[in-house]
């Protein structure tokens, strides 16, 4: 079958957003592109390989968890991985999920000035595999991504599972922060007040957020497709559980849902966790698992932020029926 066009646009962005990436995007030669009608901000490699990742072979028994970045990726994984292979906590302990999950559009997020990435060691890998083997990976495949729904395969949703997550913005925010020092996309010095003014003018990678969202909301009546808040997970972790094994069509006692509930507890995952970063810190909260709390977010926000972050989230809300749970503290 004949590749299919990849049907979104894809621009340079402006000279002054570039000035301002790249300031902050060091290790990125290539001009930044804007991707749709949404304008989702890209790097340059992504250009070359969207149509591959739009014509991708999607199967009936793959499973995919898409979110924005930072908006509880990893919890879901872990969760389905678990539902959909009987509760083997073995394998699950003894294999990086970076093995076990697939992240699709890998390639087009590394940068040109990074090289020998699969020399480093297993535990500090992103993934192993991505757009470019699934072909060869066994079923089920498990896939993750951080692409909008609009830029994933057209046959996804009528074929595959697909389980979307998504979280209060700016919870994302401030985690996307210490991840860009985290992966070094960013210095040290960059403040969090920096990351946010770049994060509401759509100038981080994947943004706007509310359009990614609003992708998933709008199609969370499709029966293939899951549609769960982060906030859902925290609040009550157990009608999650039920609710995926529901969708992945698994059964399980009460008791193993609970010692399920209590193996996906945030402060378990982290502290059992097989992923491993070169430059993690506690101290300045550099870490993968950072603190999974919703509602954290305003920590870090001074009080014009927080007018700036209340408006930010107000206006884009007036475009959509969707609201953010209310965490339970």
């Amino acid at each position: 079958m004949a590749p299919v066009t990849f049907p979104h646009a894809i621009g340079p962005v402006t000279e002054e957003e570039q000035q301002v990436l790249h300031k902050y995007y060091k290790s990125y030669d290539r001009p930044f592109v804007r991707v749709g009608p949404e304008n989702y901000l890209m790097p340059g490699n992504y250009q070359d390989h969207a149509t591959a990742i739009y014509n991708l072979e999607v199967r009936p028994d793959d499973i995919w968890i898409v979110t924005f970045t930072r908006a509880g990726t990893t919890w879901m994984q872990e969760l389905a991985w678990l539902v959909a292979n009987n509760l083997d906590y073995e394998t699950s302990s003894a294999t990086p999920i970076s093995k076990r999950y697939a992240f699709v559009e890998f390639p087009s997020l590394t940068t040109e000035k990074r090289t020998g990435l699969l020399s480093i060691p297993p535990e500090q890998r992103a993934t192993f595999d991505d757009f470019r083997n699934m072909p060869d990976m066994t079923s089920p495949r498990f896939l993750k991504s951080h692409l909008p729904l609009s830029g994933l395969p057209p046959t996804l949703l009528d074929t595959a599972k697909v389980i979307y997550v998504a979280r209060d913005p700016r919870d994302v925010a401030v985690s996307f922060h210490f991840a860009h020092k985290l992966f070094r996309y960013f210095d040290d010095e960059v403040q969090f007040k920096e990351f946010w003014d770049l994060f509401k003018r759509d100038l981080i990678l994947h943004s706007p957020i509310f359009p990614h969202i609003e992708e998933a909301w709008k199609k969370r009546q499709h029966p293939n497709l899951l549609f769960v808040f982060y906030e859902e997970m925290q609040n009550d972790l157990a009608d999650v559980i039920d609710r995926v094994c529901k969708f992945l069509g698994k059964e399980y006692t009460a008791e193993q849902k609970q010692e399920l509930a209590e193996r996906l507890k945030f402060s378990v995952m982290k502290k059992s966790s097989t992923i491993k970063v070169p430059n993690e810190t506690e101290e300045n909260e550099k870490t993968f698992f950072r603190k999974g709390k919703s509602g954290n977010w305003v920590q870090y926000f001074d009080d014009k932020m927080k007018k700036e972050a209340e408006e930010y989230v107000a206006k884009n809300l007036l475009k959509t029926d969707m609201r953010f749970p209310t965490v339970n503290i």
